[in-house]
């Protein structure tokens, strides 16, 4: 199931407050090793003309890591991203932070980049950028 624009606090993930206005964050959680978080994470970054065009980062987060496997991020706390998106450990979800640092999308299903970059490209200041 796909929600959109998932009220997670008032400022979607406060330790990523480092990338607010700079970039789009995709947070991809699961379990160490779990087959679809891997699945995920190869197709966001199978295009990275698509993720700097977006100005993306894109970060896994495990039990007890929570790594940028495209971009720059300085270090981030799993446990802590886990609690302010109330993602239990292991639990597998795809959330996007846009560059407001409002969350955008949360999902527990797999998500195509065709959708993800579908729903960047269509945000307001997506639009303001591509002017």
């Amino acid at each position: 199931m796909l929600a959109l624009l998932v009220p997670l606090q008032a400022s979607a993930m406060d330790s990523l407050s480092q990338l607010t206005w700079k970039n789009r964050i995709a947070l991809v959680f699961g379990a160490a090793g779990e087959a679809r978080l891997e699945r995920q994470l190869a197709e966001f970054t199978r295009s990275d003309a698509a993720l700097a065009d977006r100005d993306m980062v894109v970060v896994r987060v495990t039990e007890e890591t929570a790594e940028a496997v495209y971009g720059s991020i300085g270090n981030l706390d799993a446990a802590e991203l886990r609690r302010q998106a109330d993602i239990a450990p292991g639990e597998f979800q795809v959330v996007l932070i846009g560059k407001d640092g409002g969350a955008k999308l949360k999902s527990g299903e797999f998500v195509d980049s065709e959708t993800l970059f579908g729903l960047i490209d269509r945000m307001p200041m997506r639009r303001a950028e591509q002017d």
